[in-house]
């Protein structure tokens, strides 16, 4: 089988994480999927950002979820990972969509939750994707939040979801059910052969993250796809 490599955070080993710079990157390096992370501003804009502060990637500091969106737009999200990137803004979902459907690129959509309401999230969620014309098989939408993950199955929101874990156990095999996954996401260290035969069994794709050195991951070729930092080091190999 051929496995998927996936632009983690768009390039996030040489590209400031989670921008617009990154996704780009990973268009031009020819991927066709890119694994990125949303959540909720304080005035309830998506945007685009792994941590729920801002103090890794950008030259402000606070949470995501205290801050408007026009205060965060204040901030750089790019110096912090090398100068030629200095004054990239934090992207919007929105923003995001449209650059996907104008350059057919697929998005494995991270929903973060930490002190956030799941159900609002995803009703959040649900309000951008209808307003945008990607299709919607261009979207895969996981989550580490079992609550999240049900209210995405409620919201029938007509996309395929990953439930996303450390390593495969009964709880996540009970939401893959609860939702009928299409696919199961697992940090590659631990996956095994019995996980493998498990999701399987099941009819599920496996998607592993975040495999950065080809010789790492000896299930290479028995997954669907992996999620990197670096997809340049894999483009020749699978």
């Amino acid at each position: 089988m051929s496995t998927l490599i996936a632009g983690h955070r768009g390039v996030a080993g040489t590209h400031p994480e989670n921008t617009l710079a990154s996704v780009q990157a990973a268009k031009r390096a020819g991927l066709s999927w890119v694994e990125v992370d949303i959540q909720p501003t304080k005035d309830d804009i998506l945007v685009v950002c792994h941590d729920h502060t801002i103090n890794r990637c950008s030259n402000g500091t606070g949470r995501i979820d205290e801050l408007t969106f026009e205060q965060l737009s204040q901030f750089d999200f790019g110096s912090w990972k090398a100068p030629q990137f200095a004054g990239e803004r934090l992207m919007t979902f929105d923003e995001l969509l449209n650059y996907c459907l104008t350059n057919q690129l697929s998005i494995n959509i991270e929903v973060k939750v930490d002190e956030h309401d799941a159900e609002h999230v995803v009703a959040l969620l649900a309000e951008r994707l209808n307003a945008s014309e990607i299709d919607r098989e261009q979207l895969l939408i996981s989550s580490f939040s079992g609550e999240v993950m049900l209210a995405l199955y409620q919201a029938k929101l007509g996309v395929r979801l990953g439930v996303l874990g450390n390593r495969l156990n009964n709880r996540l095999l009970k939401t893959i059910d609860e939702v009928e996954a299409f696919s199961c996401h697992l940090n590659y260290r631990w996956l095994t052969q019995k996980h493998i035969r498990t999701l399987r069994e099941r009819g599920l794709q496996i998607w592993c993250y975040t495999v950065n050195n080809p010789k790492s991951f000896k299930h290479l070729q028995q997954v669907d796809a992996i999620f990197s930092d670096y997809p340049q080091r894999f483009m020749n190999l699978v």
